[in-house]
């Protein structure tokens, strides 16, 4: 199946808008208003199997992207003026919220620091690839720090509550973003899988839009959930059709020569 554009990242936020509208109609009718406990919907059902539908879906098209190590330049076009604004915006609204997470504890604080952090890598990133120039794992290291503390900052104020359809969405979408983040840090010095960050990430964009709807109230985390979805439609959507092949390892002769006896 030709990758296009739509298939590549449009499609991705028209899942999101649909996921979110089945998720802000269950927590509209699926919670008791007094207890706080889940109760039978019907939005809140059809969420849960349109999320396992999009997971056996993507893992299905996942396993037709080349499998295996591989390296960002053979992967990704060169970052091209279209792409950038998006970036752009998605670092700055994703720099926005890790700074607007509630609480003033070290978590919060240290999040705010590393989401900072995290927007300048991702620019620093599309300078260093623009026009086809080398890509460097460095800058895209704070993302990987931000996405883990992010994932602590959505699941802890949640962990002891019962109710496990009020938030395991949140904790879903973050958890995704941390492994999408994860395998795409790996790509420039070729540790990373592309079958699987896009996989991870073709899960992780519709989920955090979706998640916004548990995050009304909390700027911090929707704007969070919203600048990372951006940045990932932005890599998923510059993927190469057809990657690049791999150069073949360099060999090294098993009985290297020594010195005479």
């Amino acid at each position: 199946m030709k990758n296009t554009v739509y298939f590549k990242g449009i499609r991705l936020w028209v899942q999101g808008l649909l996921l979110f509208a089945l998720r802000w109609a269950q927590m509209k009718t699926g919670f008791n208003p007094e207890t706080g406990l889940a109760r039978r919907s019907v939005p809140g059902m059809i969420l849960v199997a349109a999320i396992a539908f999009l997971a056996a879906a993507e893992l299905f098209l996942a396993f037709k992207t080349p499998g295996g190590k591989r390296s960002y330049a053979n992967c990704f076009a060169p970052m091209g003026q279209k792409a950038l604004p998006l970036l752009a915006a998605g670092s700055l609204i994703l720099c926005a919220g890790s700074i607007l997470l509630p609480g003033w504890t070290t978590l919060p604080a240290v999040a705010a620091v590393a989401g900072a952090a995290a927007a300048v890598g991702f620019l620093l990133f599309a300078k260093q690839v623009r026009g086809g120039g080398e890509a460097k794992t460095l800058p895209l290291l704070p993302s990987m720090i931000f996405s883990v503390l992010f994932v602590l900052a959505v699941y802890l104020p949640v962990d002891c509550s019962p109710v496990l359809a009020a938030y395991y969405l949140p904790v879903l979408a973050a958890a995704l973003i941390a492994c999408a983040f994860y395998q795409f840090a790996g790509l420039p010095c070729r540790e990373g899988s592309l079958r699987w960050f896009v996989f991870m990430g073709d899960l992780a964009v519709p989920l955090s839009l979706a998640a916004v709807a548990d995050s009304i109230g909390n700027w911090g985390q929707a704007l969070a959930f919203a600048g990372s979805a951006m940045v990932l439609t932005t890599f998923l959507a510059l993927r190469l059709d057809e990657p690049l092949p791999e150069p073949a390892p360099e060999d090294t002769p098993e009985d290297a020569p020594g010195d005479a006896a």
